[in-house]
């Protein structure tokens, strides 16, 4: 009995002096993280709370949010009712009624490579909407018409979009973003052999007529009244490796107007061997 109690004895003396060698091992970041919590509920905090998107509702809106600075995220399938199908053969069908307005692709649409993905178009944070101006004939001056169009089109932050890729043999390629909802294109960007030779070997007057032919189109596409706009001085560059001849650049804006006296301004750019629309 006596060795069992001198076990016991020590036994209990063992497993108080570990208990408090582990509280006061413990003790120190108790402490600590009590006085942290105490700091941290005395602290302010603000709020966070998700921005609330707002999704384009018509193919104007479209148009209008992609003129502005955007980019792109890739959006479940899910959320349109249309195939990747349909949505390449409303790629073709634009292609097509490209060609049919003069506009020479490198070759026949059934040599066409397509792929399409649905996107979400969103604008960026600090966009200044510099593309969105009120009719300024009714307006007290250019400034004033601009602050007005921004508050309008401040609503509009997201647009979903379909991207179609054209690829062809011969190594050229055609990008365009559909409107989801109307299936019309509200932006593209393509190189072809007759932008490339134009950029290369044409003049200034041939790029003027392109652009112009370019403004024709998207007025009778979109059923609204266009004029084209010079943006900025076409120059010419000679390329490091290229010996004979000069690269043609030239920047062009396609105001487009609607119903209610609201100008969409499409940028139109030729350069870099491609010509880039709305993007």
């Amino acid at each position: 009995m006596k060795t069992l109690k001198k076990i016991l004895v020590t036994c209990f003396y063992l497993a108080f002096t570990l208990a408090v060698c582990t509280a006061g091992f413990l003790l120190p970041s108790i402490l600590n993280d009590y006085q942290d919590r105490q700091i941290f509920a005395k602290i302010e905090h603000t709020a966070m709370e998700p921005p609330e998107l707002t999704y384009s509702s018509s193919l104007f809106d479209t148009l209008h949010l992609l003129s502005q600075e955007h980019y792109f995220v890739n959006y479940p399938s899910t959320g349109s009712k249309r195939t990747s199908e349909e949505a390449c053969a409303k790629s073709l069908e634009f292609i097509e009624s490209l060609d049919a307005y003069g506009f020479q692709l490198s070759e026949p649409i059934a040599a066409a490579n397509c792929s399409a993905t649905l996107q979400l178009a969103i604008v960026s944070v600090d966009s200044p909407y510099p593309n969105i101006i009120q009719d300024v004939s009714s307006a007290v001056d250019t400034e004033d018409a601009k602050k007005q169009a921004a508050d309008t089109a401040s609503d509009i932050t997201t647009a979903v979009v379909w991207k179609c890729s054209i690829y062809y043999e011969s190594g050229y390629w055609i990008n365009l973003w559909l409107d989801d909802k109307s299936g019309k294109a509200v932006a593209c960007s393509m190189f072809t052999d007759q932008i490339y030779a134009l950029i290369h070997y044409g003049s200034k007057q041939q790029l003027d007529s392109f652009a112009s032919t370019a403004a024709n189109f998207l007025e009778d596409y979109y059923e609204l009244p266009a004029t084209l706009l010079e943006q900025s001085v076409i120059h010419s560059t000679y390329p490091l490796f290229d010996k004979g001849g000069n690269v043609m650049e030239a920047s062009y804006i396609i105001q487009l107007k609607e119903e209610d006296g609201n100008l969409i301004q499409i940028p139109l750019q030729l350069s870099q061997d491609c010509m880039i629309l709305n993007n």
